[in-house]
């Protein structure tokens, strides 16, 4: 079925989109009914809103190959190949990353690791499939009547037109400390996805008006965490499930490349966002090709490059630039 939000040109334009008249009441609505004033008007859509979650990565089921561009399933032979000779020739070699970025992608590289991405990429999928199912089936498995509530950060819109949000089962009418936790943290308890804290759009900044009052307001790493009850909730799920040994954290399954390293070796572009340790306190931004200095996961806070300057300004220092490219 068609999006409703898209961007042209082969994904390399414009966000476009396509809406109907709106809804006035429960029928569709004359142009009269749904125009506010000069500038506003009511929009409806019956095509769908892709939703990529905040806060969790999860291994790819497929991705665009690093050769043709086609998409392919992550387990696919070019993905096979890419994943147990991430810097061969053929796949731009060395250039533009770092030596000690390469020498740790390579001590994961194996002829495993593409099948390995895409059998837990699998589990993933069949988990959030399980999970919504329950919900609807507990609710009469009706499709008209069920209905999901979104909780919405700072950026609303990836740059593919997607919806960025936490998703929940609309619960409406539990209370508050009855509700069952978003669809995010649920992955996240199963072990099945990575945690993927992305500034401004996780707890506490997610609540501010301002991408520069939230880098201002954001103190010290600890100070970051004592104002963030469900970034503090997230992380303690994360390692219960990395002590349980579930999903990608199991001893004989354990994900090789997170779905992140996956993407910028496929793309032959090395990570762009920089690294706050949540595990310390130092006001220091790890330079975006030593995030691996940051072990778990769960430590780690990325801050898109835009928003660097302005963690500058509040005080925060740079960490070391890698010297030693190819």
């Amino acid at each position: 079925m068609a999006k409703t939000i898209w961007r042209t040109s082969g994904g390399n334009g414009f966000l476009a989109g396509s809406f109907q008249l709106g809804f006035y009441g429960e029928t569709r609505g004359s142009v009269k009914q749904l125009v506010h004033d000069g500038d506003t008007i009511n929009v409806a859509s019956n095509t769908n809103f892709p939703v990529r979650f905040l806060g969790i990565d999860t291994p790819e089921i497929s991705f665009m190959d690093p050769v043709s561009g086609d998409f392919k399933k992550s387990d696919d032979p070019i993905f096979q190949e890419l994943l147990a000779t991430p810097f061969a020739e053929k796949f731009g070699g060395r250039l533009g990353f770092s030596n000690a970025l390469c020498d740790y992608i390579d001590t994961k590289a194996s002829p495993n690791g593409a099948v390995n991405h895409h059998e837990l990429a699998e589990a993933a999928e069949d988990k959030l499939e399980d999970l919504i199912q329950s919900d609807l089936t507990a609710q009469g498995d009706d499709r008209d009547a069920f209905r999901f509530f979104t909780a919405f950060a700072y950026d609303a819109l990836d740059f593919y037109g997607r919806l960025l949000c936490y998703l929940h089962l609309d619960q409406a009418g539990v209370a508050p400390a009855d509700r069952k936790p978003s669809y995010n943290e649920q992955l996240l308890a199963s072990g099945l996805a990575s945690p993927y804290f992305i500034f401004p759009n996780v707890d506490p900044f997610r609540a501010k008006g301002s991408p520069v009052d939230a880098a201002f307001d954001a103190g010290s790493p600890q100070s970051i965490l004592s104002r963030a009850p469900k970034l503090r909730t997230a992380r303690q799920v994360v390692k219960a499930a990395r002590d349980a040994e579930l999903g990608i954290f199991n001893p004989g399954s354990l994900l090789l490349f997170e779905a992140f390293e996956l993407r910028y070796l496929a793309r032959h572009t090395p990570p762009s966002r920089w690294v706050i340790d949540l595990s310390g306190d130092d006001r220091v931004l790890y330079h975006p090709q030593t995030y691996f200095q940051i072990p778990n996961p769960e430590d780690r806070l990325w801050v898109p490059a835009e928003f660097v300057p302005l963690f500058e300004t509040a005080g925060w220092f740079l960490g070391a630039t890698p010297n030693d490219y190819a």
